[in-house]
Order: C-alpha cells, then structure tokens, then sequence
C-alpha cells in the first residue's frame, strides 16, 4: 500500500508546479468523463433535435456549441486540477487577448454572422439565393463560413460575414414562386395581337409553368429597330430558369417562322447631305 502512495505521489517539478503521477490519472479521468458527456449530451440532441425537426444547419451549431462548453469546462477542471490559478492564467492572458481580438475581427464578425444565421434561421441549409447576381444553394453552415453549389456545380466557401453585410435574395423562403421574363423585339408592322397570343402559346407550353400560372404580355416599347415585347409568368424555382427562358426562346422562334413574324436584325438608318 505504501509502495503505491508513494508511486502515485512521485512526479515531475516544472517551475513552482509540481505534477504527480495522480494528477495525471486526475486529468486523464476528466476527459474521459468529458467524452462520456460529449456521447450523452449528442444522443440526447440527436433525439430532440429529430423530434422537433430541427433543419441541419442549427443541428451542426448546436452539436458544436456543446462539444466546445464540455472540452472547455474539461480544460479549466484540468488545470484547476493539477494546481494552476485560473484567476492569475485570466489576469496574464488578459493583453494577448485583447491584441489577439483585434487582429481577428473579421473572423469573430463571421462566427458572430454564423450564430446570427442560424438561430434566427434568415438562411437555412438548402435554401436557394442570389448573391452578387448568382444564384447558389445552401450546402452546410459552419462556425466560420457557408458552403454553396452554383449552377455551374462550383463548391463556394462563403465568409458568413457576407451575409450580414449585404442583400441577399432568398428565393426558398420568400415566395414560393419566382418570376420569369422573356423579352423579344419583332419588325414594325408586325401584328401585335397575334404576337401575343403566340407569346402566351409559348410561355404556357413550358412543363414548369403551371396551367393556373398567370401569363402577362406586355408592349414594352417603340425600338430602335423592333417593337419591344416581354412575356412573363411564374415557376416554383430559380435553379432552372436559364434552361426554361431556353426552352421558351427556341418555342418562340418556332412559333414565329410558322407564322411569317419577323425578329429584325438591329438597324440604323444614316441620311447622308451633300452640299450643293
């Protein structure tokens, strides 16, 4: 009994702090009884998270908010453990802190940007948007960034600061329809009323306009070489509008040889004077 106190009592000296063999098995027993917390606390979340059908995004912050509280209380028990004053390790970090904090405000605005955006739920995973003119869908979130797909099949790390400093159209929880517009220019003494009834034809053959959608024609204007005509309704997403517009300009194109309608190349007229 006496052989293994004194085993345990036996260790290292580092500076005023000595570290015994017990202070390792001390240590060593909080972060095994931090991953059993960690193995709970994510059981338990998993099943009130499925209940509640909490969308993936705020299940990955939530999963990571606990991993960070258990290793961090895991951290400070173990230090606290082995003999190390948290109160004068606070009162010495104090400046690098503050100089670490100001050379990383960008990351702490994007991780800021990061809880923002996930608990108030402005942008979820699988959400379609339009960011600087491009429409991208929402992959995953994390602390830091946001992973979006373009139409392209691009993978876009996006800074989640981005998010917060400027507009961003979100096409899934706004509407549940999105607009789509086609425009075509047709010869002067054109007729009008069959163009728009051939525009309609068009726009309402399209499988993604639904025979209850709303079909508008509208007489833009008197171009400089065509009467300006635009053609609108509405589709259930973004994500395959320029396919549909597509689609639609090849029907119209169509529709307008069969019909003997004109689509004029642009034109100018240029009068020359010669003096006399």
């Amino acid at each position: 009994m006496e052989g293994w106190r004194a085993f345990l009592e036996s260790g290292v000296t580092v500076g005023k702090y000595s570290l015994t063999v017990l202070d390792f098995f001390v240590v060593a027993g909080i972060f095994v009884l931090a991953q059993v917390l960690l193995w709970m606390g994510r059981l338990f979340l998993n099943r009130s998270m499925l209940r509640r059908r909490v969308d993936l995004g705020k299940q990955f912050m939530i999963r990571r908010m606990w991993r960070t509280v258990v290793y961090l209380v895991a951290g400070m028990s173990a230090l606290s453990a082995v003999g190390v004053e948290m109160k004068v390790l606070f009162a010495g970090s104090a400046a690098l802190l503050v100089g670490v904090g100001i050379g990383l405000q960008s990351f702490f605005n994007d991780v800021v940007s990061g809880f923002v955006l996930l608990f108030e739920g402005g942008v979820r995973v699988g959400d379609e948007l339009e960011i600087d003119g491009s429409v991208v869908r929402v992959e995953r979130i994390d602390l830091r960034s946001t992973r979006v797909v373009s139409r392209k099949g691009d993978l876009i790390v996006l800074p989640n600061g981005l998010f917060s400093g400027q507009s961003v159209r979100n096409f899934t929880q706004g509407r549940d329809r999105t607009r789509l517009d086609v425009q075509v220019g047709v010869a002067y003494g054109s007729d009008t009323a069959l163009v728009s009834q051939l525009l309609t034809q068009a726009m309402r053959e399209q499988p993604e306009v639904g025979e209850t959608e709303e079909i508008t024609v509208v007489f833009q204007d008197f171009g400089d070489s065509a009467l300006v005509f635009e053609v609108r309704s509405w589709i259930r997403s973004p994500w395959t509008i320029e396919r549909i517009q597509s689609d639609i300009r090849f029907r119209i194109d169509a529709l307008f040889r069969e019909h003997g309608i004109t689509i004029p190349f642009p034109q100018r007229d240029v009068h020359l004077h010669t003096p006399s």
